[in-house]
C-alpha cells in the first residue's frame, strides 16, 4: 500500500487537483475555462438559498411570523455580504502589497547622511514644550 506506481502518484495528484479546483465554462465564451475554488462554489450555494428562503417569505401570508423570518433572513444576508465585503477588501490590500514589494527599493543609502538628523533649533512651531515642544504641529 506503501509503495505507488508513478501513474497512481500521478492519478492521486489529478484527483486532488480537480477536488480543490473545479473548471467552468464561462458562458458566452466556447474552450475558455475559468477555475472556480471551493469557497466560490459553496458561497454561491448559499446566496441561491438565501433568494430561495427569500422567495418563500415573499410567499408567506403577512404576519408575525412573516416579520420574523423577514428580520432573520436579513441579519444572515448582511453578515454574508459582509464577509465577502471583508475578503474583497483582503484580496485587494493583498495585492496592493505585492506590487509594491515587486517595486525596487527607492529608500535612503546608508553611506550618506540621513535627511532628518540634522540638528539645530526649530524655527517655526510651538517652543513650549505643553504644546507640542519644539514639533511642528
Amino acid at each position: 500500500m506503501g509503495i505507488l506506481s508513478k501513474a497512481q502518484k500521478a492519478a492521486r495528484a489529478a484527483r486532488k487537483a480537480k477536488e480543490a479546483a473545479k473548471t467552468v465554462e464561462k458562458k458566452g465564451s466556447i474552450a475558455k475555462k475559468m477555475t472556480v475554488s471551493k469557497t466560490d462554489i459553496q458561497q454561491a450555494k448559499t446566496a441561491n438559498q438565501l433568494d430561495t428562503m427569500q422567495r418563500r417569505i415573499d410567499d408567506m401570508d403577512d404576519g408575525l411570523r412573516k416579520d420574523m423570518m423577514q428580520k432573520m433572513l436579513d441579519a444572515q444576508r448582511r453578515s454574508f455580504e459582509k464577509m465577502q465585503a471583508d475578503e474583497l477588501d483582503k484580496a485587494g490590500r493583498k495585492s496592493a502589497q505585492s506590487a509594491r514589494d515587486r517595486k525596487p527599493f527607492k529608500g535612503y543609502d546608508p553611506s550618506k547622511d540621513l535627511p532628518f538628523k540634522r540638528g539645530g533649533l526649530v524655527k517655526t512651531g510651538h517652543m513650549d514644550m505643553r504644546k507640542g515642544g519644539m514639533f511642528y504641529k
